[in-house]
Formats: C-alpha cells, structure tokens, sequence
C-alpha cells in the first residue's frame, strides 16, 4: 500500500474526487435561480396537457362528481397535479386535495404563452408556502384545466441529480481508469531510474564505481541521476586524493624524519665529534626539520579550508608592489638554477580590494611551481594585464608541460603528475591551495599546457567596484 503507484491511483482519485464536488457544487449554486429548471417543468407540464387533450379529451358539462373522477383519472396517468377552475380561480375539482395543500392561483399574474394561444404559464404558493408551476387549458368558456408541479425545495440540487449526477460519475469512472494507466506509466518513468540509482548507490556504498545512475524521466529525476554521477565521480577523486596523500605523508615525512633521527643519533653517540660535524649535522636537521613545517602548514592550511575557518583580511592592496616583492625573493633561486625570470608587467594595475598576504602565497606558489619544472637555460615569465572586468596575471613556464591526462587532475589535493619524478618538499596542496583563495576573491585559476612546450598559469581577479567600501580591517 506504500508503493508508488498506489499512491500516484489514490492521488488522482482524491483529485478526480475533489474536482467532480467542485463542479457538482459550483453547477447547484448556478441552476439555483436559473430559468432553465422552471422552463424544464413547464415543458413537462405542457406535454402533459397535450398527452390529456389527444389521449384523454375532457367531455362538455362535467358535473362536479364526475370532474374530480376526471381530474384524478388524468392525475394518475399523467403524473401531475390536475385541476379544473372556474375563470375567476375558484376550484371546481383538485385531483390531490389530501395529499396536498390548496393552491392559491393568481391567474392575473399568469404569463400568456405566445406557442399556444388561449394558455396560460405561471406559479403559484400553497399554503404550505410551497412553489408550484403550473399550465391551463380552456376547457369551454368559462372553465380551465390545470397542470400543475410542484417545485422542489433545493432546484438546483435536485436538477443536478436528475440530469447530472450519472454523466458526472460515468465520467469520473472514466477518468478513474485514465489516472490508473497514468499512475503506472508515470510510476515507471520515475521509479525505473529511481531503482537504478539505488542499484548504483548500493555500489558506491561498497566502492563499486563501474555503473552509472540513469539520466531519463522527469527534470528531477534526471537532475538526482546527474547528482548522484556526480558524487561517484566526487567519492572517486576523494579516494585517489587520500591514497595520494598516503603515499606522498609517508615518503616526504619518512625522509625528514630519517635524517634527523640518524644525525641527532650521531650527536649522541659522539660520532659527529667535530664543530664542523656538529654544525652540518644541525644545518640537515633545522633543514629538514623546516621542511616538516611546511608540510604542516599546508596540511593546516586544507583542514582550515575545508572547515571554512579562513577568513579573508580584505583591504585595499597594491597588486604591483605584491608581483614585485614576489618576483625579489626568487631572483637568488633563478641565478642558482639557470633559469632566466622575465616580468612584463604594466606602470600601474587597477585599483583592488582582497588579502595582500594570501594573493601574494598564491603567486609565489605558482612561481615555485613552474621554477621546479624549468630546466636550466629555460625562462619563467610572469605577466599581468588590465581586462574589462579586472586583472589577468600569468605564469609561464618553458619545463616539459602537463599530459593531457593529468591537466584536468592538477588542481586536486595531494595530487602530483609524476610521482616518481616529485620534488621533494611538496604533497601536491599548493595548486589546490592557490586555487581556493582564489576563488575566495571572486576570482578563477586555470592551467594551460603543452607537452614539450611548457605550462601557463592564468589567475584572474575582478577590480573592487565603486560600491565595494571595504576598508582595511584591524587583524586579529
């Protein structure tokens, strides 16, 4: 009884319900004072006054014995209420004096009817305060017969059942049998895909990523199947990034480690004796020990990310003197390395408004980055150039590129594209790092890259707006 269906065939008979009240009591509010019922009456009372003339003609000079015989003769047959009158209105003979109450007749009141001369249509009120419609037919020159009907307490109630009721039901029958196909239909275009995702889902759950939840039936089903593509293809890339980090914490923090713990081992046991011993011995361990504090701080980094615990120090910033300072610090690295570090960048930069400290981990992420992969005689280039809606910096590298199948992965967490080749000091965060504070400005980071030719880094950062008042804010 819980089934889908089920509920769809209840659904549309609740509506196919509700609809068939509406109208049944919207069509009894209208015929209530519609002339359509008493036009009905009169046409049933003058048909009955046709039937009694060709059938069953009154004879001349009825005495009054035999005119109550004939009013109730023709009562009973023609089942309506017969009475013969004098022309003033009195009542010579009434065929239900006891099972009704005594009509007041206002022949002046009464309407002629154009279709058949010498007849009267009009009403009447009993002394019941009843209703009555009634039609007359000259019987001689000083008498009328008359058919009379009484009107029933709710006309358009009454009208409604008599010539609605049925039609209105054999109709809802009928719409009840569409709804139950529609409800079997519309129940396998939703359900069918429904129990294909649950199929899927059931696979994630157990890390089967091989199926895919269907893509068909209404926009919200099809919106859930992309959804739930969505959070396979999401679970996958979680699952690689966190092998990924294993492997990369295990190797770049095993190394570190091992070198302090021989050489402080060392210390101990006397073997680095001599100053010039004790001296290498504590540069490698400040060395590795600073290089285990930012793989730290870049851990720290993503779980503050992902907690949303870093907040931007927005103020007003020059974005020239950030590029500048950032170019300083890796001029003694460049002439260590051979490799030759090109800036274009313009007389001034439009006006912005962000967290200079932030912008300035991202370009110097991406100015290590590219000076690991250049060989020596190669060139870094960073440039930077208005745009219509802001600012557009890049970094250009001439190193051996990013294949194909590792550009669309380069901006995951712990992701690097050659393992075997990794420059020691990394997790593969910094990318992923830059990437959201640049998104937190309102910005984008995309990579392009060519294998052989080398890698460009565009990031894009909007300009503040006359509206943006931000202004430097007291750090906590």
């Amino acid at each position: 009884m819980n089934s889908l269906v089920t509920r769809l065939f209840a659904a549309f008979l609740l509506i196919i319900l509700v609809v068939i009240l509406i109208v049944g009591f919207a069509l009894s509010v209208i015929l209530r004072n519609s002339p359509l019922i008493e036009r009905q009456t009169l046409a049933r009372l003058n048909t009955a006054a046709r039937q009694a003339f060709l059938q069953n003609p009154p004879p001349p000079n009825l005495t009054p014995p035999q005119s109550q015989r004939y009013v109730s003769d023709l009562s009973n047959a023609l089942d309506v209420r017969v009475l013969l009158i004098e022309q003033s209105g009195q009542i010579i003979a009434d065929a239900r004096p006891e099972k009704n109450v005594a009509l007041e007749l206002n022949l002046a009141a009464a309407r002629p009817d154009p279709a058949i001369p010498g007849t009267l249509n009009g009403s009447a009120s009993a002394t019941n305060r009843r209703q009555w419609d009634y039609v007359t037919r000259p019987l001689g020159p000083a008498r009328l017969l008359v058919f009379a009907a009484q009107r029933p307490r709710f006309p358009g109630f009454a009208f409604f059942v008599d010539n609605l009721f049925w039609p209105l039901l054999e109709a809802g029958g009928v719409a009840a049998l569409v709804a139950a196909v529609l409800a079997v239909l519309i129940t396998r275009s939703i359900a069918t895909p429904l129990q294909k995702m649950s199929t899927v889902a059931q696979g994630i759950a157990r890390g089967d990523y091989a199926l895919s939840a269907p893509v068909t039936g209404p926009d919200e089903v099809r919106a859930l199947g992309q959804s739930l593509n969505a959070m396979s293809q999401q679970v996958q890339a979680t699952q690689r990034a966190q092998r990924d980090f294993l492997a990369n914490v295990s190797h770049e923090l095993k190394t570190p480690l091992t070198s302090i713990q021989g050489f402080a081992q060392a210390i101990l046991d006397g073997a680095a004796a001599s100053p010039a011993s004790l001296k290498r011995a504590a540069d490698i361990i400040y060395t590795e020990a600073e290089r285990m504090r930012r793989l730290v701080e870049n851990l720290l980094d993503i779980a503050r990310l992902d907690a949303g615990l870093r907040a931007l120090h927005r103020a007003p910033l020059d974005l020239h003197l950030i590029l500048t300072t950032t170019v300083d610090k890796f001029s003694l690295r460049t002439q260590e390395q051979g490799v030759t570090l090109v800036t274009t960048l313009p007389p001034s930069l439009p006006a912005m408004i962000g967290d200079a400290d932030r912008l300035a981990q991202v370009f110097t992420n991406l100015l290590d980055n590219a000076l690991k992969h250049t060989p020596a005689g190669g060139t870094v280039t960073l440039g930077a150039s208005p745009t219509p809606g802001g600012v557009e910096i890049s970094v250009t590298d001439t190193g051996p590129g990013i294949p194909p199948e590792d550009l669309s992965r380069i901006f995951e967490r712990f992701y690097q594209v050659d393992k075997s080749r990794a420059k020691p000091g990394g997790l593969g965060l910094g990318l992923a790092i830059s990437k959201d504070i640049v998104e937190a400005h309102h910005g984008g980071l995309s990579v392009e890259s060519v294998v052989g030719q080398g890698t460009r880094f565009v990031v894009r950062l909007p300009r503040a707006l006359p509206s943006d008042t931000t202004m430097a804010q007291k750090r906590n």
